[in-house]
């Protein structure tokens, strides 16, 4: 897009750019209905939305009569909306997925319906001849687990005639047979499976075929989903095809090791929860989340859809492995309160950087209380600058009523969607750490189950300590991305993709026990070329390539010590943080815990963060020398119950973040900032290359010139310009090269002391 256009679509955004709406249809209760979706088609033009995704009512269930009523209520909407040119989004109801598992039950078929993992246990008394039927359910897996000595026994050979026979040795051990069992407790649909998603969706869509037959490909334009994750009871979610899908990619059987899922099996049990759960968060992948992307493509409609838990701290138990979940239509969520859910931001911009995808989505306002305009204009500013790019809105009361944030909202979507993201940090997402430290159990199920945070998960709390204390974005990168899609040269680590190829001077590692041996010969290479490394917290001791005699593990304990140093490998040594350097330059240093957040998580001091990268030197891209520092607590990696009783929901320390986002069009940077503290910010901004600066409010629509200067910092020009953002305000940069030949170029020594080295400098603009 050029310039000319952009200015264009700018000013008057095009439809497909207008965010989406979200409303509930009324009941399917025989009752009138064409006033209610009339009325909704009037406030999302209204409001300047230009697609929408009707939902029944929360709870509404579905038998044949209700149906029709549903089918009547689409026929209605989506003839008025082509009427009104607005594109319509099908959302995939849970009322419609219980309506087609029922119906097939009801007929004998429960080949789609959701399966769990159950365990039947026996205790066996000392020397006794084990002789017990076998409990009815598909045998995955038959072992005698001693706890004193922590041993696994495979009794599959003593497995026969629908018997378990087993001569029991003189220690005590427990038999267990591990079965996959029908999910009697809900009509859910099979999301391990491929066969069995894309089943259950065609199912759904079947319903509806003369319904959305004509609008398909026009105005229904978009499949929709919520809540994708692991719903069955305590999170025990299971397929048939684990045992095959693991051996196919780990080499060796997992029966005999299915205690590991819920207990202590000896000094491999990490590695061995880190195999299960990895494979299991891919059968999640592969299953509904392919489905749902494979048949939205077959249909020609785009996909919207978000995964169950907001905050996204803890995935493994509740969702799997987020980052890849989000591969196929990366989506954040903001849900039941102000900023829970800004944590997800991150993770699903970090997959759509991963994977070159252009959009990354944001579900917002969901089960949102009646907050007042600042707060959803705030929310939505600081789900744009941390990567989101396309919204889905759930709203209500006067923002609803006139087109004000709707444009506002297009208009900032118009300039992010698609381009490069830049930024000089990557982060390596430490999945294999937090599927080693998920455990599976039995409990009485009580409304939603929380995913328990690993004590050491000290990512988010990292990543937000970079970003809304030093004032630095970073990219997500996973394991896998990093072993497949990067390669290191003279101290830079890059992403080679098509459209977003990033290239990173410093790469933050997080916390961990357990980590991709091929991961670590990268960033060890990285750092003998001259790279910049920052641990936090725990380094890691094992190779996730598991391998029983051990030697992947000794040689990620030789290369963390080679990349770290001796001492920081000590744990019976404590210091203030231990820095190790390279002949090439490369510079590692480790920080320890310092601090424990609001979650229970151990973490290290935003400020301690912020000093290390400091000490590394290295010309970061953007720079806010006057911006608030907001020490992070990990307060945003809460449960919702914690978040609500500490009362983020109303307000946090500031009222916000000051946060920004840089893209790169071509030859245009593109840098958006906004301020969602209670403060306004009134200071310059220094952004990395010599550039002429045009200002476009995205609140406004209007643009203008503006006056910069030049400096050098850390052998890099700067263009430095004031940047006036009153509080819950937000504004875009475009810049173009500029020529400094002739131009005064200010050296810099420190930016903390910009302000008073450069104060005459500082006033011109």
């Amino acid at each position: 897009m050029d310039q000319a256009l952009r200015r264009a679509r700018f000013l008057t955004p095009i439809k497909e750019r207008r965010p989406i709406y979200y409303f509930d249809l009324p009941a399917p209760d025989g009752t009138p209905f064409e006033e209610a979706i009339t009325a909704a088609v009037r406030q999302c033009l209204a409001a300047g939305f230009g697609t929408l995704i009707a939902q029944l009512p929360e709870g509404t269930e579905l038998d044949e009569s209700k149906l029709g009523a549903v089918k009547e209520m689409y026929a209605y909407l989506l003839a008025l909306a082509k009427k009104e040119e607005l594109f319509v989004g099908f959302y995939l109801d849970p009322a419609f997925e219980h309506l087609v598992i029922r119906t097939l039950g009801e007929m004998g078929d429960h080949s789609l319906r959701a399966k769990l993992l159950e365990c039947k246990e026996y205790v066996c008394a000392r020397g006794e001849d084990v002789n017990r039927p076998i409990a009815r359910g598909t045998l995955l897996s038959a072992v005698a687990y001693c706890e004193e000595y922590a041993e696994c026994v495979d009794l599959r050979p003593f497995v026969s005639d629908g018997k378990l026979q087993w001569p029991a040795p003189g220690a005590n051990f427990v038999a267990r047979q591990y079965l996959l069992v029908e999910d009697t407790a809900r009509d859910g649909a099979n999301y391990l499976s491929y066969d069995a998603s894309f089943a259950y969706i065609s199912a759904v869509f079947s319903l509806f075929s003369d319904t959305v037959a004509p609008y398909i490909g026009n105005t229904l334009s978009m499949l929709s989903y919520s809540g994708v994750g692991f719903h069955g009871t305590n999170r025990r979610i299971w397929d048939e095809s684990f045992n095959a899908e693991f051996e196919k990619r780990f080499g060796f059987d997992p029966a005999p090791y299915y205690p590991a899922l819920f207990d202590y099996v000896g000094k491999d049990t990490a590695h061995l929860k880190a195999c299960f759960m990895s494979v299991r968060a891919s059968l999640l992948q592969n299953g509904i989340l392919r489905a749902l992307h494979d048949f939205a493509t077959q249909q020609g409609l785009a996909l919207f859809g978000n995964l169950s838990e907001p905050k996204l701290t803890a995935p493994s138990f509740s969702i799997g492995d987020t980052m890849l979940n989000n591969i196929y239509a990366p989506c954040a969520l903001f849900d039941k309160a102000y900023m829970y859910g800004t944590n997800s931001i991150k993770i699903a911009a970090g997959a759509a950087y991963n994977f070159d995808i252009d959009r990354v989505n944001g579900e917002l306002f969901r089960n949102y209380p009646p907050y007042d305009r600042a707060h959803l204009y705030k929310d939505a500013m600081n789900a744009y600058a941390r990567g989101v790019n396309c919204t889905a809105m759930h709203l209500s009361g006067e923002v609803a009523q006139n087109n004000e944030f709707g444009v506002f909202t297009a208009r900032v979507q118009t300039m992010l969607r698609g381009g490069r993201h830049v930024a000089d940090i990557a982060m390596l997402y430490p999945i294999y750490h937090l599927h080693a430290g998920t455990t599976l159990y039995y409990s009485p199920v009580d409304g939603y189950e929380y995913p328990e945070t690993h004590s050491t998960a000290d990512y988010m709390t990292l990543i937000n300590s970079i970003s809304i204390y030093s004032g630095h974005d970073l990219t997500l990168l996973h394991p896998e991305v990093l072993n497949t899609r990067c390669h290191t040269e003279g101290g830079v680590l890059y992403l080679d993709n098509k459209q977003n190829h990033e290239s990173f001077r410093v790469v933050v590692l997080p916390a961990t026990s357990i980590i991709s041996l091929e991961n670590l010969r990268t960033l060890k290479k990285f750092f003998d070329e001259g790279g910049k490394l920052l641990a936090t917290g725990l380094l890691p001791t094992k190779a996730f390539e598991f391998d029983q005699s051990g030697e992947n593990d000794r040689e990620v304990q030789r290369l963390v010590e080679e990349i770290f140093g001796k001492e920081a490998c000590d744990p019976r040594i404590m210091r203030d943080y231990c820095h190790n350097k390279s002949a090439a330059g490369g510079e590692a240093i480790f920080l320890y815990f310092n601090a424990t957040a609001t979650d229970a998580t151990k973490m290290t001091h935003s400020s301690t963060v912020n000093e290390a990268l400091n000490a590394f030197g290295v010309p970061f891209d953007t720079y806010l020398p006057g911006m608030p520092r907001f020490e992070c607590t990990g307060a945003l990696n809460s449960i919702y119950p914690e978040f609500r009783n500490i009362g983020l929901h109303r307000t946090m320390p500031g009222g916000g973040m000051l946060n920004h986002i840089h893209k790169k069009h071509g030859e245009a940077d593109i840098y958006y900032f906004s301020n969602t503290t209670n403060s306004d910010y009134n200071h310059h901004v220094l952004l990395r290359g010599a550039f002429a600066v045009e200002e476009w409010n995205p609140h406004t629509g209007k643009m203008r010139g503006r006056t910069c200067g030049f400096l050098r910092y850390q052998g890099e020009i700067y263009t430095t310009l004031r940047l006036t953002l009153d509080s819950c305000t937000s504004t875009f940069f475009y810049a173009l090269p500029a020529d400094t030949e002739g131009k005064e170029i200010t050296d810099v020594r420190s930016i903390d002391n910009l302000r008073s080295e450069h104060a005459a400098l500082m006033s011109e603009f």
